[in-house]
């Protein structure tokens, strides 16, 4: 199967479940690199969020302030999230295929999202992410730790399959450097979900 079309059945399948058992999976954590994020952006700043879920808490919290636009490749999981966060304009998207006109965002964020693409996709698609934000734009993603690809026939124990793809954190930061980006913060974190970690990047476009 493609492993694209398997990410979006796994969510389509989970989404309801997955946010009943996990509301604010790693919200703390992310949280903190989000509000670093906020504080660089001024008010009515557009905001593209890769990989919105369900739109809770991140995409809701972001659109208090900003004009956010989600995306992510599962209806079930976009359905949740316009049910939850009305001021926000979303997409049903594959990522890798994303066309806007460059210099259209402020910031990206891309949490736990980036790690579902084909890592032969990661450096077209940085190379993408930089295009689409302004000069002095930032970059808020959540990438591999370790090299792996492959997956998981009964992910958290919900009946889904799921697939990842990335790879090792020296390699994820050179793919960054290589888009343009200067990485500002670069922490591998521990992943709430399971007994895995992730590197944690916020990253800039040179004004």
């Amino acid at each position: 199967m493609n492993p694209k079309l398997l990410v979006a059945r796994g969510y389509d399948h989970i989404a309801e479940e997955l946010l009943r058992q996990h509301p604010a999976s790693s919200a703390g954590r992310r949280r903190n690199y989000l509000e670093r994020l906020v504080d660089a952006l001024p008010d009515g700043a557009r905001v593209l969020d890769l990989g919105c879920g369900p739109g809770v808490p991140h995409t809701e919290w972001l659109s208090r302030r900003f004009s956010v636009v989600g995306v992510d490749i599962s209806r079930a999981q976009l359905a949740l999230a316009r049910q939850h966060v009305l001021a926000a304009t979303f997409v049903l998207a594959d990522m890798c295929s994303l066309q806007f006109r460059p210099g259209s965002f402020d910031a990206v964020a891309a949490m736990y999202s980036i790690i579902h693409v084909p890592r032969e996709e990661h450096e077209g698609l940085l190379r993408n992410l930089f295009g689409f934000l302004k000069p002095g734009g930032w970059l808020f993603a959540v990438l591999g730790a370790g090299a792996s690809e492959g997956s998981e026939d009964d992910w958290l124990g919900l009946g889904a399959e799921m697939w990842w793809s990335h790879f090792d954190a020296e390699t994820g930061l050179d793919l960054l450097i290589s888009a343009g980006f200067r990485a500002v913060v670069s922490q591998i974190e521990p992943d709430n979900l399971s007994r895995g970690a992730h590197l944690f990047v916020l990253a800039e476009k040179p004004s």
